[in-house]
């Protein structure tokens, strides 16, 4: 119903965003070398590396979620499987059941 207001919400708070890193790039050039225990990066602004963290976090985050609900999916199609076979069986039994009546009945 309100999809144009949810597709408006997200293009401001992406423009939005996209405006606040570039504000953020110009306002910080400084050039710093990222040295890690076992590796030593170039020297890149301080703008960009905490862009490539966020990107990398947003990416690390989307793949846990992603395996997550993967398996809930699983479970989803195991349940429903589960579901399907019991309700077949008590359909079985029910028209068992009305089929041992009707014999009785007519004897």
């Amino acid at each position: 119903m309100f999809k144009w207001l949810k597709r408006v919400i997200y293009t401001v708070l992406i423009i939005f965003f996209l405006a606040v890193g570039v504000f953020f790039a110009i306002r910080n050039p400084q050039l710093i070398k990222l040295d890690l225990v076992f590796w030593q990066a170039p020297e890149l602004s301080v703008a960009l590396y905490i862009i490539l963290s966020f990107t990398f976090g947003a990416v690390v985050a989307l793949l846990v979620s992603s395996v997550a609900f993967l398996r809930g999916e699983r479970q989803v199609r195991v349940l429903t499987r589960r579901y399907e076979k019991a309700s077949d069986e008590l359909d079985a039994l029910r028209k068992a059941s009305i089929t041992k009546e009707l014999s009785v009945g007519k004897e």
